[in-house]
């Protein structure tokens, strides 16, 4: 698909000047397709973290079924799948800690794992790192807190999505892609969609799912919706919205000024006001712009800095909305 309108133009011609390694845009505003354009041949491409948020809509659904509680600690909803041993403190991680990535880990207790296991020599799995997927269970609870749960206090962290999708699939009986079938994928037409799993049969939940621009920008226009698609509300709207405000500081003092608005549940707040995204490593995101009743749904495979991508759009494309 070929940009229709000068919309995309200038976004196009910065992101090929400064070798940005964007693949597509779709832009929507007010429900709509305004415009998008391939870089590439648009196919489904790994969405990496953005799949969080997909991971946060199952959530909120379950909620609303009745299959658990934001308050509800992690111990308690895994009861007899925990570990023989568990560090001090996991009782009191609650569903609202892992949707805030604020557990109480100094570290992500899968980073850790991983940056371990490839100091091996050999490395396991002769060197494979998708292989030791099969090892973040463990990991997770391997790790003691730092912190104390209560403190809120924010550490980007894997984990945490990953037990987003264990416990969505102990309570419902269904993978996190199964439960989202019917639920999401279905009302918005994304057919059959791909999402990783490990040995154990748990869609990662942190990373791992599968899909276009163009899908990626049905996800983004439902947060926008605040949860409605088509006149029927598939996500309760209180639960959108706060999936979109600021629950935890992530102003460290540290790393680029858009991953320090703060975060919600797993989505990032953006320097431009008002606007939230699904994120994901090289540059998958679904920015939402509720001033101008827009989404910018961008996928890419960009490996020095993905938060160029976001300048970009601020100066290009939201000017033009």
């Amino acid at each position: 698909m070929k940009m229709k309108t000068d919309l995309l133009k200038d976004f196009v011609d910065g992101v090929a000047r400064d070798g940005l390694g964007v693949h597509g845009v779709v832009v929507r505003q007010h429900g709509e397709i305004l415009d998008q354009h391939d870089i590439l041949e648009e196919g489904r491409i790994q969405l990496f973290s953005a799949s969080k948020t997909w991971t946060a809509m199952a959530v909120g659904i379950a909620m609303h079924e009745g299959l658990f509680r934001i308050t509800d600690t992690l111990t308690d909803l895994l009861g007899e799948d925990l570990p023989e041993k568990v560090p001090e403190g996991y009782d009191r991680i609650t569903v609202e800690r892992l949707l805030t990535m604020s557990t109480g880990h100094a570290q992500c207790p899968i980073t850790v794992m991983q940056e371990r296991m490839m100091k091996m020599d050999p490395p396991p799995f002769g060197g494979d790192r998708a292989k030791l997927h099969d090892l973040w269970y463990d990991a997770f609870f391997d790790l003691p807190l730092t912190y104390a749960p209560e403190d809120k206090h924010f550490v980007y962290n894997n984990g945490a999505s990953y037990m987003l999708s264990i416990i969505v699939q102990k309570k419902s009986g269904l993978t996190l892609r199964d439960y989202l079938m019917p639920r999401i994928f279905e009302p918005l037409k994304i057919e059959d969609p791909e999402w990783d799993m490990e040995i154990q049969g748990h869609c990662l939940g942190a990373l791992g799912l599968h899909l276009t621009t163009e899908e990626l920008s049905r996800g983004g226009q439902l947060l926008l919706n605040g949860g409605k698609w088509n006149g029927v509300q598939l996500i309760p709207e209180d639960y959108v919205k706060a999936m979109g405000e600021k629950q935890v500081d992530n102003d460290f003092g540290e790393g680029d000024i858009e991953a320090r608005q703060g975060y919600g549940y797993q989505m990032w707040r953006c320097t431009y006001p008002g606007a939230y995204r699904m994120d994901g490593m090289f540059g998958q995101f679904s920015i939402q712009l509720p001033d101008k009743d827009a989404v910018v749904a961008i996928t890419s495979r960009e490996t020095n800095n993905t938060c160029d991508i976001l300048r970009m759009v601020w100066n290009t494309i939201v000017p033009k909305l």
